[in-house]
Formats: C-alpha cells, structure tokens, sequence
C-alpha cells in the first residue's frame, strides 16, 4: 500500500525573533530592524528585544505603549515648545514679584501665591496680567535683560482679553486682578526718547492710564467685597490722626487763597474739589499713614476722584495740580515700593512745580520741604508734614 505523501509543515506564522510590537498584535514580522515593515505600516512603535522572555514581563507595558502611539493627544512636543519663558515668569511671580505686592499678611499672601494663579489658569487674560507685571519687575530687578519686549506684549495680550471678559461677564476675581495689575504695570513702566535713554513717563500719561483701568473695578464692588479678594479694600478712616496740611482746605477757600478765585464760584467746581480732597485725606493719606503699604490701597485716590476734578488736573489748573503733588509726594517716601521709586517722585513733582506760578508755591510747602530734605540725603525716613 503506497504510503500517504507527506506534507510540508507550515509555519504558525509567528517569528521568534521579532519585534514585541508584532508578537504583543500577533502578527508576522519580517524581523527587518530598526522598524519592521508591519510597525512602519502601521506607524506604530517598534520594540525589540533579543530575550524572548521579556514578553513574559512587559505584555501590558507594550500595548500600553500600542496605545500612546496611536493616540496623537498624548503624544508630548519637543521642550523646546514648553514655552519655557512662561514658566520662568510664573516662578519669578510665586517666589519675588507678588512680595513685593503684599504686607506681610497670611491672607493676602496666601490670596497671591495660591488663588492668584487658580483663577488665572481658567483666564487667560489674568495670566498675561501676572506676567506683564513679573517681566517688567525682572527688568527692574536686571536692567540689562531683555524682559520689556516680553511686558509689553503680555500687557497688550492682557488688555484685549479683559475688555473682552468685561464684554462676556467673566469671572469678576479675574477682572478685579487683571485691572490692579495692569494699573500697576502702568505706572511702574519705563520708557525711552530718542537717544534710548531710559526716563520716567509723563505724569499726565499714566495717570490717566491706571485711571481708565481701574474704574473698570465700580461696576464689581460687590464682588470685590465679597469674592476671592474680599481682603483688598481698605476701609476710609473717619479720622486722620497724623497732621494734615491746612493749606490744602484753604486752596479752595477764596478768601484764603484768592488765585483764579472765579472758578470757585461755580458750585459743581467747588464740589469737585471738595471731593477729591475728601477722597485724598480720608482714603489714601490715611491709610499711607496707619497701614503697610500695598499696591491696591495706591488706586483708591486715583479711582474715587470725580471726573471734573480728573479734568481739571488734565487741564493744569493749579489746585489740582497742588492736591495731585501731595498725593505724589505720599506714595514717593515709601522705600523698597520698586513700581514708584523716589526718583520717579522727585520727576512728577518737579514737572508740578514747573506748571505752576509762583503765588503758587506756599501751596507746595509739604511736597518741597519733602524734595529738599530727600535731595540732601538729610534723611531717608518718612518727613512728617508741618512738624510743629
């Protein structure tokens, strides 16, 4: 009886020496390195191995790996992309820029450090505020660094996000702190003239400037009371304990101080004046004198002042001028505030003195004996008006 052919084994169609890709899918792989033709079909990674028991270990590691491969949102981008510089302004801003912001306070420290940066990864414009503001305290700190190109950009970035979050009732926290910071980026940003020297801007510019982005803080008060930041305010005094120029009541008493006494015959005029001296006695030269200094407490005179008075002062008229110059003089005298320095006060009083008339200058007694003590270098301590 002929005997039955024999037939030809045939391969179970696996390879022990190929990729664990390969053998994790079950599939043939032609074992061509560095990538077999099955993993480069499939654009899949390509794991070898010479000891086959590995697969014994690593079966769940390499569909894990499968599975990264394919799925392109897990995939990382090179470092390079990690907007580095980003992550540098968000350390200089939890480690240095926000201590120079706050007292030492837990709350207020804690409400920097830590809420700061919550509201602002959901708010894109918060976080361009924060860093407009560490880039231009880095390039104080490090004038020879490149860092206010970046502030600028960031602070422009800033304020086309805030006014559009204003427009879309975001997140009031977020505007609240948008706004005191880009008020502060303001009146701390240096600039140039034409030679590249480094000066001090016009005072009729950021007045103006951290003015029109404060007041979008009104319309949030509630808020401000009682959200996130309910710890900013700070109350008006209802008494000055430290002594207070009389010359300033008298500037708008016609019979105490008869220069261009016709505008005080205009009843809204005098109560603009009135008012903004009001604001200035009980709101920021009160809590100069009682409170350590913060950031927030600097916008309450500059906010609250009403609009004829803020167009008085924009027209140079010489009484808002004087209360300007003392409220000037207040914020210049603290040392270690980076964002007002003395040289910057000493320049917007200078540029007072030089808009007003002679018949003027016993008005600007407390700011000058402040300028003369300062520039002798008499003493760096805090001068008390009208030492008596």
């Amino acid at each position: 009886m002929p005997s039955s052919p024999v037939r030809p084994h045939r391969s179970c169609g696996h390879s022990k020496k190929g990729c664990l890709t390969c053998k994790t899918r079950r599939v043939k792989c032609d074992e061509v390195r560095p990538i077999c033709t099955a993993c480069s079909k499939r654009r899949e990674a390509c794991v070898w191995s010479d000891d086959p028991g590995v697969l014994l270990v690593l079966p769940q590691a390499a569909r894990v790996a499968l599975k990264l491969s394919k799925d392109r949102q897990l995939s990382l981008p090179p470092l390079s992309e990690f907007r580095l510089k980003e992550l540098e302004l968000l350390h200089n801003w939890t480690t240095n820029t926000l201590f120079a912001f706050i007292p030492n306070d837990p709350a207020v420290r804690h409400g920097f450090q830590v809420s700061l940066p919550q509201i602002a990864f959901h708010h894109e414009f918060l976080l361009h505020a924060m860093f407009a503001i560490t880039s231009l305290h880095m390039n104080h700190l490090l004038p020879s660094s490149n860092y206010l190109p970046l502030a600028k950009m960031h602070c422009q970035r800033a304020v086309l996000g805030v006014f559009e979050a204003q427009r879309d009732s975001a997140s009031p926290d977020a505007i609240i702190m948008t706004c005191i910071l880009l008020a502060t980026y303001w009146l701390a940003l240096p600039v140039w003239d034409l030679t590249h020297q480094i000066h001090f801007p016009d005072i009729f510019s950021w007045v103006p400037a951290a003015r029109t982005i404060i007041r979008m803080v009104i319309p949030y008060h509630r808020d401000l009371l009682e959200g996130t930041f309910s710890f900013l305010p700070v109350k008006m005094l209802p008494t000055v304990v430290t002594p207070f120029p009389d010359i300033l009541y008298q500037i708008y008493d016609p019979q105490m101080c008869p220069f261009d006494a016709e505008e005080l015959k205009d009843a809204r005029t005098l109560a603009a004046y009135e008012a903004a001296l009001a604001s200035f006695v009980h709101g920021s030269w009160g809590v100069f004198m009682t409170a350590d200094i913060q950031t927030f407490t600097v916008y309450g005179f500059i906010c609250a002042i009403p609009d004829d008075f803020f167009k008085f002062f924009l027209e140079r008229r010489p009484r808002a001028l004087i209360i300007v110059a003392h409220y000037c003089t207040i914020l210049g005298q603290f040392d270690g505030v980076w964002w007002y320095p003395w040289e910057r006060c000493r320049h917007d009083l200078h540029h007072i003195l030089s808009l007003l008339d002679p018949e003027w200058l016993p008005c600007m007694e407390y700011p000058l004996n402040v300028l003369a003590m300062k520039d002798q270098r008499l003493d760096d301590t805090f001068i008390a008006p009208f030492s008596q």
